[in-house]
């Protein structure tokens, strides 16, 4: 079982790009906290000392560990990475990036539309599998005056801003972010197609902390 862990961490490292010291250390946090997936990780032990970020796609939740931050274009990039080898990368708590086994998704560029409606921008994003480089799409963020229903991946709810970011040829709602009273994004879910949506809590749900 531990040569599984090493070569797991060996891949991540060829994933994640040239590790940092701080990267290198958060990976060897990683190898301790590989665990067999449980059907309730909300229960799981947590260690001292390490970040946690819940995570949701498809039904299914899991525990990302952080291994360490990394330049980005969009900012400082923390880097979130999973026991079966998902990477998640959030800037200021908005998904940047995720890859999985068979799939990625990456966001390469944002513009700010040229018009007067300074709440529209231009977004860019690559796609994997099939080659989807350079989708660029409209998009319009909008505050929500209430709280939207259901969301049941966000614990303890109280006091938060939420903001959501919609396709402005389809009207289809593409992101949507919780903030707190710290003007922290704290929680968030990103539909990359309408058949893949990932959604993100920072845990345990009572710990304010800047998703940076």
């Amino acid at each position: 079982m531990r040569c599984i862990y090493l070569v797991f961490i060996s891949a991540v490292c060829l994933l994640v790009g040239a590790c940092s010291s701080g990267m290198k250390a958060g990976l060897l946090t990683l190898q301790q906290e590989v665990m067999p997936t449980h059907q309730d990780v909300r229960s799981t032990t947590l260690r001292p000392g390490v970040r946690y970020l819940l995570v949701e796609e498809q039904g299914r939740e899991a525990l990302l560990v952080w291994v360490g931050n990394e330049k980005n274009p969009f900012g400082e990039a923390s880097v979130w990475v999973s026991a079966d080898g998902v990477i998640v990368r959030l800037v200021q708590g908005r998904l940047v990036g995720i890859a999985e086994p068979l799939r990625t998704w990456n966001l390469t560029s944002e513009t700010v539309a040229t018009s007067s409606n300074s709440s529209q921008f231009s977004q860019t994003t690559d796609v994997q599998p099939g080659f989807r480089m350079g989708l660029v799409q409209r998009i319009e963020k909008k505050n929500l005056h209430a709280t939207p229903r259901p969301m049941p991946w966000v614990e303890e709810a109280r006091n938060l801003n939420w903001v959501e970011e919609v396709d402005v040829a389809t009207g289809q709602r593409l992101a949507i972010f919780a903030v707190n009273e710290f003007n922290q994004t704290i929680a968030g879910q990103r539909c990359m197609s309408t058949e893949w949506c990932l959604r993100w809590q920072t845990w345990p749900a009572n710990k304010s902390r800047p998703s940076t």
